[in-house]
């Protein structure tokens, strides 16, 4: 089986339920976004700091449920194919927000915006969560055209990025601190 297949060579692509639409569909495009995340995601794991790699499997198992967020949003207005696909919803989003406790129980309290920077694992997280809140803006979009059977599962899917763009900051923060790099920092209030 070859790689390419010529089928896209005109701007169309088939959705998951088997609908033929054009690649600057809203749906291809929080597919194409899940994908770039998930992109990035593959450097910040790779450059996960030598000695954590619970950071590292966290990050697998996200880029994971990655695909979930971008079958989602293929599938809207088609149920048939959902029960094929593991979704994402209220237990992925509260094993994210123990992980964030854990970090943030590590990492010094904030004391000013943090600019993205610092060591290159951070530097890195910083761009996921970025690329984390363009597929979030674009979910949201998405799901406002929702019809009443995937509403739910729309909004579970933005929840979880949601939630993911929090992780990813406080992971960043986390990188920084561990390789002992300060964090580039802009003061919250400037000095009278």
């Amino acid at each position: 089986m070859h790689i390419y297949t010529r089928q896209g060579d005109k701007g169309c692509t088939r959705l998951i339920g088997g609908e033929r639409v054009g690649k600057d569909d809203p749906r291809v495009r929080v597919g194409g976004e899940a994908d770039e995340l998930c992109s990035w995601l593959g450097l910040v794991a790779a450059e996960a700091p030598a000695g954590r790699p619970k950071l590292a499997r966290q990050v697998r198992q996200v880029q994971g449920e990655l695909f979930a967020v971008g079958a989602v949003a293929q599938l809207q207005g088609h149920g048939k194919g959902r029960q094929r696909i593991r979704l994402v919803g209220a237990r992925e989003c509260s094993r994210i927000e123990r992980w964030i406790d854990a970090i943030e129980a590590e990492v010094p309290p904030l004391d000013g915006f943090i600019l993205p920077g610092g060591c290159r694992a951070a530097a890195a997280t910083h761009v996921a969560r970025s690329v984390c809140r363009r597929l979030e803006c674009d979910l949201v979009a998405l799901s406002r055209t929702a019809d009443a059977k995937n509403a739910a599962v729309m909004m579970n899917a933005v929840a979880y990025v949601n939630r993911l763009a929090d992780y990813l900051f406080v992971l960043a923060r986390f990188c920084n601190h561990i390789a002992h790099v300060e964090e580039p920092v802009r003061a919250i209030r400037e000095n009278p």
